[in-house]
């Protein structure tokens, strides 16, 4: 599949054309990624259950394995549910008629076998790049982290222990960035190529890593805006938290318990339109033929 060649700078419009996206048609984009929200929320919510009636509150095989099976089955659903939402911000952008209920689409297209692929891909990555980092961290970096991780755990109230240099800091450190830039990329293009290009998973694969090669400027770029984003997003979402806790709660606590659940809904629904919104920007303009012209956007006002 040819690849356009794209500017560093391509990655601030991305930003700022991923920010803008749910302006066209709003009810079926955030909807599907409030459905999205809420279905990854009912897996967890299902996983939960059923560690409380197989472990009866101990730690046992069958919780552990509950446990295990639940983090698989959310890695491979995700990539799924992604790719639906990129199919209904393509519709959208295209002035096609979509809804939130597209959200499930790739289930219907036949694409969500190869989606969920993505997410186990994604899980050997990791596991891969823990066994490096573990080599390069050494035994003595890695006792102390997973020691003052369970430490944490157990009481998060406590100061977090001072670690120890690790073995090969500097190749770390670049290990960690290549391996989280190649999985982001890979896994952004990687999906929108299957839902929206109807690729096949190794064909996906193939061109979404080549695409990270041949554009590493504004891959890298964009990868580094949109982190950079969440982040400063996060903070400011735990600030408002806090204060609606702080007010809300000396007046009555289960309705400030309610709109902090509604507000980090809502923020992680928001996040997810930019995100896989910037994946499929990213595809746009690295794969897919000129688009066509969309449907002219609502006059500075939000359709419900």
């Amino acid at each position: 599949m040819p690849i356009r060649p794209l500017p560093p700078l391509q990655a601030w419009h991305w930003l700022t054309q991923a920010i803008n996206l749910g302006m066209r048609n709003p009810r079926a984009i955030f909807g599907a990624a409030l459905l999205l929200v809420g279905s990854l929320y009912a897996m967890v919510m299902a996983g939960g259950v059923l560690i409380a009636l197989f472990g009866g509150g101990e730690v046992s095989t069958p919780t552990l394995l509950i446990t295990l099976l639940m983090v698989v089955a959310i890695f491979m659903m995700m990539p799924i549910l992604a790719g639906g939402l990129m199919h209904v911000i393509a519709e959208a952008e295209a002035g096609r008629p979509t809804a939130a209920r597209d959200l499930y689409r790739p289930f219907a297209l036949g694409r969500a076998g190869r989606l969920a692929a993505l997410g186990g891909l994604q899980i050997l990555l990791m596991a891969a790049g823990m066994l490096i980092t573990r080599q390069l961290a050494g035994e003595a970096y890695m006792a102390a982290y997973n020691e003052a991780l369970n430490s944490i755990m157990q009481n998060p109230q406590q100061a977090p222990t001072q670690l120890p240099a690790p073995a090969h800091p500097v190749l770390m450190f670049v290990w960690q960035v290549c391996l989280n830039y190649f999985t982001a990329i890979t896994m952004l293009l990687g999906i929108a190529l299957i839902a929206l290009s109807n690729s096949s998973v190794l064909a996906a694969i193939k061109s979404a890593a080549l695409a990270a090669v041949r554009n590493l400027a504004a891959n890298f770029l964009a990868i580094t805006l949109f982190f950079v984003l969440t982040m400063l997003s996060a903070v400011l979402l735990s600030m408002v938290l806090s204060m609606v806790m702080l007010l809300l709660g000396a007046l009555f606590m289960p309705l400030a318990l309610l709109v902090t659940f509604v507000l980090g809904m809502c923020f992680a629904a928001v996040l997810l339109v930019i995100v896989c919104g910037g994946g499929y920007l990213i595809w746009r303009d690295t794969f897919a033929a000129a688009p066509e012209a969309p449907a002219p956007a609502t006059q500075g006002r939000i359709e419900l």
